[in-house]
């Protein structure tokens, strides 16, 4: 039997149930396997050459781990199961998702038994009379439920997301052994065992493919508060538990406050690079997290995207209207959880894990303001509470017929929604289609259609033109959509010019203008370095002075600091080398690259190997040595000898 005082589930009748929903959700998921890779995809996988391993020797499976510059802990399982993904299968995006898929199913399992030790927990301490059969049918609804809800498509479809999914499948499962183990421990029968494995094992493994497992503990105690209440069988034991909190969320926590106290600058210089402030971002979080909220309990196909930079951000308590009460929402939300805590342990519960997973994302830290993804966790919180009243069979025992058949529909509403998203996700030309049919504001889903269009080419001229003027309009209601989306102006001249197009006088000003005055977005370096590569292949005509003028423009503007400049000064040198032939111009920018981002190799790979070429060769050298020093995964070896060789070979020969 599947649970030990119960004989009504047998084990064959659970598998089959879990046999079902597995099945199910691969084939509701089925037809989005077939789309595209997109958008951060390309850089983290598709552009990155670690990625693309040759053997399983320790050094490239090093290299390719620490490959990747998302996050102050680079994401080494990620970028490792990215690297063994294209390993084992080359890079077919179809592969790479149906990896997704299955992290994804594991990740419903592990779903089903943390729902099912939580349900035991509460069992033991609030109702002793809870059928287990119900606590079966209760987590199995809450895994298909969570399995098959819309806002955890973009985990399993949007292939760089793996770094959530892998990341909430160490959580879910350590989350799992930390329950399970509590509940053994209050027993009497050990699970001390269980709780390391899930505070020295699953936390950093969490931790270290996305930073938001590091928020396990934070959840443990959510858990402890609602279910627990620090509760064990010895004092020893007692405050064992209370010193673990202490140390893994209390002292994290002050540490941060000291850090923002004795630094009080740095958190908002943080978001010189960004649209809003911290402050306006602050007012603008409780919306969304309202947001969120509404599209689990009640999921709105149009209201779904990839994208959210249509919504508005709050600048006062009063813009938008629905700011403040917002805010005060979300307090009464942690008031009400706080409050009911002893008598409704599972509302609070629900509450109190789907705020806390939303405590680093959604809080103070400058990232963009909404994605669905966020949610792959923290929904989990509202699901199991929302599935576990549904189903309650103890009390309100004459509409339990009715709330069952209320939850039947709402899975069944999930997974009508997943697979018209899935579908809509078999093809990149179709998934930007949904995407600015239901957000038609947005200007990176106007951007990323008028992508699409500029991507059809076939020998009939006119069906070529006809494409070609979708593409340009969506480019331009992308352009309008918002003053800060820079790249839908530099798209426009790029197609016109590979198309052989007019250039509409207006563009080039407009851009000017718009890179010294709005907010620029990080690529913008890696689109300037296209304008100037267009122009050095004779693709472009700028006229003199035009393009250096709009790198000067971007390289004026307050939003560009950082990581940014310094992509903005290589399109810089780039354009010095390659058109201006201003090579004493060049190297300097090259040097101020390189104080900007010490630490990325290619910046002195490139000086190096133009230090050659111009014959500087001490200079050249010194660089070298330089790179080596930091090169220290060795991922620039083989490009540091040729470029040695160079080197030797140029000294060489002016010796002769």
């Amino acid at each position: 039997m599947i649970y030990r005082k119960s004989h009504l589930i047998s084990k064959t009748a659970a598998a089959a149930l879990m046999l079902l929903v597995v099945v199910a959700t691969y084939l509701i998921y089925q037809q989005g396997l077939l789309g595209s890779f997109i958008f951060d995809d390309a850089p983290n996988i598709l552009e990155n050459n670690a990625i693309g391993i040759q053997n399983l020797q320790f050094d490239t499976l090093v290299h390719a781990a620490f490959s990747s510059t998302s996050g102050p802990l680079l994401r080494p399982i990620s970028m490792l199961s990215f690297a063994l993904n294209a390993y084992f299968t080359g890079f077919s995006a179809y592969d790479f998702k149906l990896t997704n898929l299955l992290i994804h199913l594991i990740n419903g399992f592990a779903v089903f038994f943390l729902s099912g030790a939580l349900l035991n927990a509460y069992r033991s301490r609030y109702e002793q009379g809870l059928p287990e059969s119900h606590i079966f049918f209760i987590s199995l609804a809450t895994s298909t439920a969570w399995l098959l809800h819309p806002l955890g498509l973009t985990s399993v479809l949007y292939v760089v997301q793996r770094m959530t999914s892998l990341s909430a499948l160490f959580c879910f499962w350590g989350l799992f052994f930390y329950v399970s183990g509590r509940n053994r421990q209050i027993e009497g029968r050990g699970g001390i065992g269980r709780i390391l494995i899930s505070i020295l094992l699953c936390t950093p493994l969490a931790t270290l493919s996305k930073e938001t497992g590091a928020l396990m503990p934070l959840l443990m105690l959510v858990i402890e508060v609602s279910f627990f209440h620090f509760q064990t069988v010895g004092t020893t034991s007692k405050r064992l538990l209370y010193l673990f909190f202490v140390a893994a969320v209390g002292l994290p926590a002050l540490g941060l406050l000291a850090y923002l106290v004795t630094h009080p600058s740095w958190l908002p210089l943080s978001y010189v690079g960004r649209s809003f402030t911290l402050q306006e971002r602050l007012m603008t979080e409780p919306r969304i997290i309202w947001f969120y909220l509404s599209e689990i309990l009640i999921p709105n196909l149009k209201q779904f995207g990839l994208f959210h930079d249509d919504i508005a951000i709050s600048r006062d308590f009063i813009s938008p209207i629905t700011t403040l009460p917002a805010i005060l929402g979300i307090s009464g939300l942690l008031a009400t959880a706080w409050l009911v805590r002893n008598r409704l342990p599972i509302l609070t519960f629900g509450i109190g894990f789907f705020l806390a997973g939303h405590a680093l994302e959604s809080t103070i830290f400058p990232l963009e303001i909404t994605f669905e993804h966020r949610n792959y966790l923290p929904m989990f919180g509202i699901l199991f509470a929302a599935l576990f009243y549904l189903m309650y069979p103890l009390r309100y025992t004459s509409n339990l017929r009715l709330r069952q058949i209320a939850a039947v529909l709402f899975i069944a509403i999930l997974a009508y929604d997943t697979h018209t998203r899935a579908n809509a996700w078999s093809s990149s030309f179709e998934q930007a289609k949904d995407e600015v049919e239901h957000h038609p504001n947005s200007a990176r889903d106007n951007g990323n259609m008028a992508r699409e269009f500029a991507k059809i080419v076939t020998p009939d001229q006119a069906f070529n033109d006809v494409n070609y003027a979708y593409a340009q309009d969506y480019f331009g209601r992308a352009t309008a959509a918002d003053r800060n989306y820079t790249i839908g102006l530099v798209s426009e001249l790029l197609l016109s010019a590979e198309r052989k197009k007019p250039v509409d006088p207006k563009w080039i000003p407009e851009l000017q203008n718009r890179l010294q005055t709005a907010y620029l977005d990080n690529d913008i370096g890696n689109a300037l370095s296209s304008l100037v590569m267009c122009q050095f292949k004779e693709v472009c005509h700028f006229q003199k002075d035009e393009l250096q003028g709009l790198l000067q423009a971007a390289l004026a503007n307050p939003s560009v600091a950082g990581g940014k400049r310094a992509l903005v000064l290589a399109a810089l040198s780039l354009y010095q080398i390659d058109i201006s032939k201003d090579y004493p111009a060049a190297i300097d920018t090259m040097h101020q690259t390189i104080e900007l981002n010490p630490n990325e190799p290619q910046y002195r790979l490139t000086l190096a190997k133009v230090l050659i070429v111009l014959g500087h060769f001490g200079e050249a050298r010194t660089e070298l040595a330089n790179l080596k020093k930091i090169d220290t995964l060795h991922a620039y070896s083989s490009q540091i000898a040729g470029a040695e060789k160079r080197l030797t070979d140029d000294e060489a020969d002016l010796k002769k």
